[in-house]
C-alpha cells in the first residue's frame, strides 16, 4: 500500500452517524458499495464456477485494499443480508487484525464510535457469525489501540440495554482470548499492560456476570452458556484472582450443572470448560481452601458420570474425564513431590481416572494419555524406587485397560489398515506402555499378558496381548528364562488357521525379541523356520521378512552360519509378497551379517548382494522403456537402487580391513559404477529416479571414502553435463558429498572448484526466474550446502575464487525466505 494513502473518518450526508471514508487505496478507485454488493452475491450464489472464481479473487483483491475499510462500515449500515453483512464484518475484522497500521492514530477513536454503533445495532435477528465477527474486531481493537484507557468499563456501559448483553459478553469472552493471539501484532509489554487492566476490571466483569444470572429471560439458557464462556476465558488468562472464586455464583452454576447429569450438552460442555481452566491455574498457583473444596466437589463427580456411562452419553463422559484428568495433571507435581509417607491427598484421583480408563469407548482412555507421560516423566527424572512403588499400582492397572482397548472387533475380517482410527489409538497405546515400562518392569507386565493369553477365549483376545507384550519385548532383560521361553514356544507353534490379526502381532513380536534370541541361540534354528515359512504367507511376508531383518541385526554372529540360505532369500526376494522397506529390510540385514564376515570371506560376500541387485537393474536398463513406469514394481529401477544403496550404507568392515588396505568394497563399486553412470543418463528426465540414483552413488562414496578416487574425475564430469541439461538438485547434493569427502586433499581442489563454478550459470538462471528462490527450495538448500562445505573444507582456496561475491549476493538475498535455508556460507562471511 501506498504510505501517502490518507484516512478519514467525518460524518456523511444522509448517515446519522460516523462512517469511515478513504481518499485514496491500494486499488485504481474506490469500488462502489454495488460493486461489491455484486461480486458478493455472485461469490456466493452464482452458479457459474468460473465467474465465481473470479468474483472471489477481484473480493480478495477488495479486502487488500485500503477502500475495505470505508465500504465494508457502508456494507453494515445497509443490512442487505446475512452473506453481505458476514462479509463486511469478516472484512473489518480482518483490516484490524492484520492492517490496523494503514490507520492513522487520530482516526482510531472514529473507527471505535462506528465499530461500537454496529455493536449497538446487533438484535436477536441478527445471525450470530456476524455478532461474532463484530466482536473480534472490537476485542482487536481494544488490544491494538493502547490509547484507549477503561475500555472494558466503557464497553459495559455502552452496551448495557438487556438486547445488548449477549453482544457484550460475546466480547467480553473473546478479548482474554484474543490477548495472546498470534495473528496480533502486539509486544510483551502491551500484552502485559491489558492483563493488568483486565486484572482491574475483574471485579466489575464478575457483578455483571452475576447481575445476568439474577435476570430471567427468554433465553436464560443461552446467557448462561454465555456467562460460563466468558468467566472460564478471563479464568485462563490469569486476570480473575482465586482467592475471590470461593462466592463466584459462575463457579457455582458450573458446579450445579455439572452435578445434573441431565444438563443439555452445550451448558454441561461450557461449564466443564469453566472448571477445567479453574483447575489448570493450580498448578502454578496455590489457593489451599479451594484448591481442597475443588477436589472434593470433583471426586462427586463420580456418580454422575456413572449416570452417563449406563445412559450412553458419551459426550458428557469425556467432559468428566477431562475435569479429572486435568486435576490430576495440575496437582501432578505436588503428588510425585509430597514423601512416600505422607501422599499427596489429590492422589485419589488417579483412581477416578482409572475408572475413565475402563470405559468400553478408546476415546476416554485416550484423553488421559498426556497425564500418564507427564507421571513417567517424572518419576524416571527424579530416580526414587520409593516414590515409584506409590505409582506402580496405578501402572499396572492402566496397562490393563489398555490391553483390553486395543482388542479388535471380533468380526473383523483380516488385518487393521495403518490409517484406520484404532489403529493409531494402537500406536499411541503401544508408544505409552513404552514410556511407563520402567515403572512396572517389562518382565512382569510380560508376565501378565501371558496369563492373560493363557485365559484367552477369543482370538481378538489373545491378538491383545500379543500386541502389548510386542510394545515392551525390546524392555526384557536377555537372560530373562521363566516367561520368554514359554510364549515363543506358543508363537511359534500357533496353527495357521487362527485369525491372521493374531499371525502378524505374533510375527512382529518374534521380531522385537531378537535381542533375547541372540542371548539364547539354541532357539535361532526353530525362530528362523518359523520366519521363512511367513515369508511364503501373503499376509505375513512383509512382517517376517522386518522380523528377520531385526534378527540379523541382532543376531549377527550367529547369522554368518546362515548367511548361504539369506542369499537364497534374496534370490527370490521379489517372488514374496513384500512391501518396499521390508524387502530393503532383508537387503539391509545381510549387509549387516557381511560386514562382521573374515576379510577372506567378506569381499565374495559383497559382491554376491549385489550382483542381485546390479542384475535386475541392468537388464531393466536393457529392455525396452515402458510407456508408464509402475512404482515398486520389478520393472522400476528404484526398487534396486534403494537397495544397492543399502548395501553400501551399512556394509562397514569391522574384521581385520584396515586402513590404507584397499576396503573390502572397492572393486564391487568399481564394477557397479558403469552401470548407475548408465542409469544417471538414461533416466536424466525422471526426478524421482535421478534422485535414488544420486542417493546410491552418494553411498557408495561414503562406503570408500577417499579410496573412490577412481570414480572423481568421471563423476564430476557426469554431474556437470546433466545439471547444464535437466538442473535436478541432487545434482548439488551429490557435488557437496564430493567437497566433503575430497577437499581435504590439494590434488582434487581445483577440479572441485571448477565443479562449483559450473554449477553456478544454471543455478543462477534457475533462481533469478520470477520467484525462483521461493519455488525451487530444494535447489536454494542444496546449492548454499554445497558452497558451505567447501567453506568448511577448503576455506582458503573458496575465498580465492572469483564467483564468491554473487554467492554471497545469492545467499543475502534468500535469507528472507520462509523454508529453511542452509546460507551457513552466508553467516560464516
Amino acid at each position: 500500500m501506498n504510505i501517502n494513502n490518507v484516512l478519514c473518518f467525518h460524518d456523511q450526508p444522509g448517515v446519522r452517524r460516523r462512517g469511515l471514508i478513504l481518499t485514496k487505496g491500494g486499488m485504481d478507485t474506490q469500488p462502489s458499495v454495488d460493486l461489491v454488493v455484486e461480486a458478493i452475491k455472485s461469490l456466493y450464489n452464482n452458479p457459474n464456477h468460473t465467474l465465481k472464481e473470479e468474483a472471489g479473487r477481484w473480493l480478495q483483491q477488495y479486502q487488500n485494499s485500503v477502500y475495505a475499510w470505508t465500504v465494508s462500515d457502508q456494507l453494515l449500515q445497509r443490512k442487505l443480508d446475512v452473506e453481505t453483512c458476514y462479509f463486511a464484518a469478516q472484512t473489518l475484522r480482518s483490516k484490524i487484525q492484520s492492517n490496523f497500521n494503514e490507520l492513522p492514530t487520530e482516526v482510531h477513536e472514529s473507527l471505535r464510535n462506528s465499530l461500537l454503533e454496529h455493536l449497538r445495532a446487533i438484535t436477536g435477528t441478527t445471525d450470530t457469525v456476524i455478532r461474532t465477527q463484530l466482536c473480534l474486531a472490537m476485542a482487536d481493537l481494544i488490544l491494538l489501540m493502547p490509547e484507549w484507557k477503561e475500555a472494558v468499563p466503557e464497553l459495559m456501559q455502552k452496551l448495557s440495554e438487556p438486547n445488548q448483553i449477549l453482544t457484550l459478553l460475546e466480547v467480553l469472552m473473546l478479548l482474554p482470548e484474543e490477548v495472546d493471539s498470534r495473528h496480533l501484532r502486539l509486544g510483551a509489554n502491551r500484552r502485559q499492560e491489558v492483563k493488568e487492566d483486565l486484572q482491574k476490571s475483574s471485579a466489575a466483569m464478575s457483578q455483571l456476570l452475576q447481575s445476568c444470572l439474577n435476570t430471567s429471560t427468554d433465553n436464560s439458557l443461552t446467557l448462561q452458556i454465555m456467562v460460563l464462556k466468558c468467566y472460564s476465558s478471563w479464568i485462563i488468562l490469569g486476570v480473575v484472582p482465586l482467592n475471590t472464586m470461593h462466592s463466584s455464583s459462575v463457579l457455582h452454576l458450573a458446579i450445579r450443572v455439572l452435578t445434573q447429569h441431565t444438563s443439555t450438552q452445550n451448558i454441561h460442555e461450557a461449564a466443564s470448560d469453566c472448571v477445567i481452566n479453574l483447575l489448570s491455574r493450580f498448578e502454578k498457583e496455590s489457593e489451599p481452601g479451594l484448591e481442597q473444596s475443588m477436589y472434593e466437589t470433583i471426586i462427586r463427580l463420580e456418580d454422575p458420570y456413572q449416570l452417563s456411562v449406563s445412559e450412553e452419553d458419551m459426550e458428557k463422559c469425556l467432559n468428566y474425564c477431562r475435569i479429572f484428568t486435568e486435576l490430576g495433571e495440575s496437582f501432578l507435581l505436588r503428588m510425585v513431590s509430597a514423601p512416600p509417607s505422607s501422599p499427596h491427598f489429590t492422589i485419589p484421583i488417579l483412581d477416578t481416572v482409572l475408572l475413565c480408563c475402563s470405559h468400553p469407548d478408546y476415546e476416554l482412555p485416550d484423553v488421559t494419555f498426556n497425564l500418564w507421560y507427564r507421571l513417567s516423566e517424572e518419576l524416571y527424572s527424579r530416580n526414587d524406587d520409593s516414590l515409584v512403588t506409590v505409582f506402580k499400582p496405578y501402572i499396572e492397572r492402566l496397562i490393563v485397560c489398555l490391553s483390553r482397548h486395543c482388542q479388535m472387533e471380533p468380526d473383523m475380517v483380516g488385518c487393521l489398515s495403518e490409517d484406520e482410527d484404532f489403529a493409531e489409538f494402537r500406536t499411541r497405546v503401544s508408544d505409552l506402555i513404552k514410556d511407563c515400562i520402567f515403572i512396572v518392569g517389562s518382565s512382569s507386565v510380560f508376565r501378565q499378558m501371558y496369563s492373560q493369553l493363557q485365559q484367552a477365549q477369543q482370538w481378538e483376545q489373545m491378538e491383545a496381548s500379543l500386541y502389548v507384550m510386542q510394545a515392551v519385548a525390546r524392555n526384557i532383560f536377555p537372560d530373562e528364562e521363566e516367561v520368554v521361553p514359554a510364549v515363543l514356544h506358543q508363537v511359534l507353534a500357533l496353527p495357521f488357521t487362527l485369525h491372521q490379526a493374531v499371525r502378524v502381532t505374533a510375527m512382529r513380536l518374534v521380531g522385537e525379541l531378537s535381542e533375547w534370541i541372540d542371548r539364547h541361540p539354541e532357539t535361532l534354528q526353530a525362530v528362523l523356520q518359523h520366519l521363512l515359512q511367513g515369508l511364503q504367507d501373503p499376509v505375513l511376508a512383509s512382517d517376517s521378512a522386518t522380523a528377520l531383518e531385526s534378527i540379523c541385526a541382532k543376531c549377527r554372529e550367529q547369522m554368518t552360519q546362515h548367511f548361504t540360505g539369506l542369499v537364497q532369500i534374496l534370490e527370490q526376494i521379489d517372488k514374496f509378497n513384500l512391501k518396499p522397506d521390508p524387502a530393503k529390510g532383508l537387503v539391509k540385514g545381510a549387509a549387516l551379517i557381511v560386514s562382521i564376515m573374515p576379510k577372506d570371506q567378506l569381499e565374495g560376500a559383497v559382491v554376491k548382494v549385489c550382483e542381485l541387485q546390479v542384475s535386475p537393474l541392468v537388464a531393466i536398463m536393457d529392455a525396452p522403456r515402458a510407456p508408464k513406469l509402475v512404482k515398486n514394481s520389478p520393472s522400476d529401477p528404484v526398487l534396486y537402487l534403494d537397495r544397492l544403496a543399502d548395501v553400501f550404507r551399512h556394509v562397514s568392515p569391522s574384521n581385520g580391513c584396515v586402513i590404507p588396505a584397499p576396503h573390502p568394497c572397492k572393486g564391487v563399486v568399481e564394477a557397479t559404477w558403469p552401470a548407475l553412470s548408465r542409469c544417471c543418463d538414461l533416466y536424466a528426465d525422471d526426478e524421482r529416479i535421478t534422485e535414488r540414483t544420486c542417493r546410491t552413488i552418494r553411498f557408495a562414496v561414503r562406503c570408500l571414502g577417499i579410496q573412490s578416487a577412481g570414480l572423481l574425475q568421471p563423476l564430476v564430469t557426469q554431474l556437470i553435463r546433466l545439471y547444464e541439461s535437466h538442473n535436478h538438485s541432487c545434482y548439488l547434493y551429490l557435488g557437496s558429498i564430493l567437497v566433503d569427502e575430497y577437499a581435504g586433499e590439494p590434488g582434487c581442489i581445483p577440479g572441485l572448484l571448477q565443479m562449483v563454478q559450473a554449477f553456478i550459470a544454471p543455478t543462477y538462471a534457475i533462481l533469478s526466474k520470477p520467484d525462483g528462490l521461493r519455488n525451487h527450495p530444494g535447489t536454494v538448500d542444496d546449492f548454499f550446502r554445497l558452497n558451505a562445505r567447501f567453506m568448511q573444507r577448503a576455506p582458503l582456496a573458496y575465498l580465492q575464487t572469483e564467483f564468491l561475491k554473487s554467492i554471497v549476493e545469492c545467499g543475502l538475498l534468500s535469507t528472507v525466505l520462509e523454508h529453511r535455508v542452509n546460507c551457513k556460507i552466508t553467516l560464516v562471511l
